[in-house]
């Protein structure tokens, strides 16, 4: 189990890179494929949280969120629609 676990994770990662760099390529937009990549990197923590716990997981996936929510807000424009 923690060994599909593990791959589900770094299929998460890679389907991250890639996912990004066509939304990139598609639709040139530098700021929506670093919140597709965010998201599916989140995604891998989370997947990681379900192995039995050990806090360097649970402050990898903490630090990937915040760093999502941080991404988030310094790119959003102003007065505008964060999607």
């Amino acid at each position: 189990m923690t060994t599909l676990v593990g791959y589900a994770s770094l299929a998460c990662v890679a389907a991250g890179i890639v996912a990004a760099g066509v939304v990139l390529l598609v639709s040139r937009s530098g700021r929506l494929a670093l919140r597709v990549a965010l998201d599916l990197w989140v995604a891998a923590g989370l997947l990681r949280l379900a192995l039995p716990p050990q806090w360097d997981q649970l402050l990898g996936t903490a630090a990937i969120i915040a760093v999502r929510q941080l991404v988030t807000v310094a790119l959003t424009p102003r007065g505008g629609d964060p999607g």
